[in-house]
């Protein structure tokens, strides 16, 4: 079987996991689509990350093009980009070189036979930084949701999880298999990050709350701090895209216990076609906190909703 652009792609994010960055595996949107993300923490402030366009053919003018068109509009948002392609001749490699140092980018070349990569330069040596960088681009269509990734992973032990980053500036990290589900996203009209519980999907609706006396749910959420909001909406269906709408959202703290059993009394007439959430904001969309503070602000989260998720999860 011939060299394909996906055999490409491939070898390209194993030698960005290597070196333990984080790559999705769908497709990361920016406005436009990348063929590879790769990201991680460079220290405890700053986020390192590459985006490669991946090509099989080695016809030196095309792969230049490429590098033109294509490869170029990921440098309004990413510091270091890169061009991948299949192993060169000297000659073509070190004109192909030539010419994409001209655009501050670098170059990946695939051997067919092992598929190593072999970079010009090494990014863990030097990248060229990219001189089309737009702050404000880079702040909110990478960093913020690179951090989000990178919070998420680590406080979910680097365990796959399900991610949802098909909007430019927004993001989605939670576990559709578990019934009570850690989330941490942005999809919010402010765009801040929050976090917490999500529960949905019919069956998962009625295996948490089903059998969960009112009392006992209302005494759980009395103890949180002002900052949280219990929101409830009714699901009609999923596909071919989701029709749902909200059905109460308010700050736990205004929370009566005649407003939580209408709630559990809600999910039962509704069929459990419900979706269940408690969170609180863990930054702002403007914020540039550090690793430190991210993890911080999800893990006194994770504290303070755990009790809770547990007498869900056992009811």
């Amino acid at each position: 079987m011939g060299v394909t652009e996906k055999r490409v792609k491939e070898a390209v994010q194993r030698f960005f996991q290597k070196q333990k960055y984080y790559v999705p595996r769908k497709e990361f949107n920016i406005g436009v689509r990348p063929d590879v993300v790769a990201f991680k923490w460079k220290n405890n402030y700053e986020v390192d990350a590459f985006a490669v366009e991946c090509k099989k053919t080695t016809n030196v003018s095309s792969l230049i093009e490429t590098g033109l068109t294509q490869a170029r509009e990921y440098q309004t948002v990413f510091p270091c980009v890169y061009l991948a392609t299949i192993e060169l001749s000297e000659d073509k490699r070190n004109t192909l070189i030539s010419a994409l140092k001209n655009m501050r980018m670098g170059l990946l070349c695939m051997s067919p036979k092992d598929e190593e990569i072999m970079p010009y330069p090494d990014p863990k040596e030097v990248c060229y930084l990219s001189p089309k960088l737009n702050s404000s681009e880079f702040q909110y269509k990478l960093r913020q949701r690179a951090v989000a990734i990178l919070t998420y992973d680590e406080v979910y032990n680097h365990r796959p999880f399900d991610l949802n980053v098909q909007e430019p500036e927004a993001v989605h990290c939670y576990d559709k298999d578990e019934p009570a589900n850690w989330w941490l996203t942005n999809f919010t009209l402010k765009g801040d990050y929050i976090f917490g519980i999500c529960i949905e999907k019919q069956a998962n609706v009625e295996k948490t709350l089903d059998k969960i006396k009112p009392n006992d749910l209302s005494e759980s959420l009395s103890i949180l701090s002002e900052e949280y909001e219990i929101e409830l909406d009714y699901v009609d269906t999923y596909k071919p895209r989701e029709v749902s709408w909200t059905v109460l959202q308010k700050p736990v703290k205004n929370l009566s216990p005649r407003d939580v059993k209408w709630v559990l009394d809600c999910c039962r007439k509704r069929k459990w076609k419900t979706r269940f959430m408690l969170y609180r904001k863990v930054w702002s969309k403007g914020e540039v906190l550090s690793r430190n503070e991210h993890l911080g602000a999800v893990k006194k989260v994770m504290d303070d909703l755990t009790p809770l998720r547990e007498v869900l999860l056992s009811a």
